[in-house]
C-alpha cells in the first residue's frame, strides 16, 4: 500500500486528532472526517492520553528492529566484492 500523505500531514492529522477527540468526536467519526483508518486514530489518541499535547506531534514510528547484527550487515556488503570464483561459482 501506498502512502496518501506526507509525513507532515501526518503531523497535522495527529493535532487534528486530538482536539477533535476533546470536542467529543467518535474515533469512527474522526477516522472517516479525515479519511484515516480507526486504528491510526485510536494508536494516535492513545499516545495523546499517554503523552500530553505534544506526544502525537513528536511521535515518529519506528518500523522493526533489525534482525541482523551490525557484523553480518557488514559481511553482507563485503561478500559480492569476493566475486563468483570465490563462492564456487565459473567466472
Amino acid at each position: 500500500m501506498i502512502a496518501k500523505y506526507k509525513l507532515t500531514d501526518y503531523e497535522a492529522f495527529r493535532k487534528c486528532c486530538a482536539e477533535m477527540k476533546e470536542a467529543d468526536w467518535r474515533k469512527k467519526d474522526i477516522s472517516t472526517a479525515l479519511g484515516l483508518t480507526e486504528g491510526w486514530v485510536s494508536q494516535t489518541l492513545k499516545k495523546y492520553r499517554e503523552s500530553g499535547a505534544q506526544g502525537p506531534l513528536a511521535w515518529k514510528a519506528t518500523g522493526a528492529l533489525p534482525r541482523m547484527t551490525t557484523d553480518q550487515l557488514e559481511k553482507l556488503v563485503e561478500e559480492p566484492k569476493r566475486g563468483a570464483q570465490y563462492h564456487g561459482y565459473k567466472g
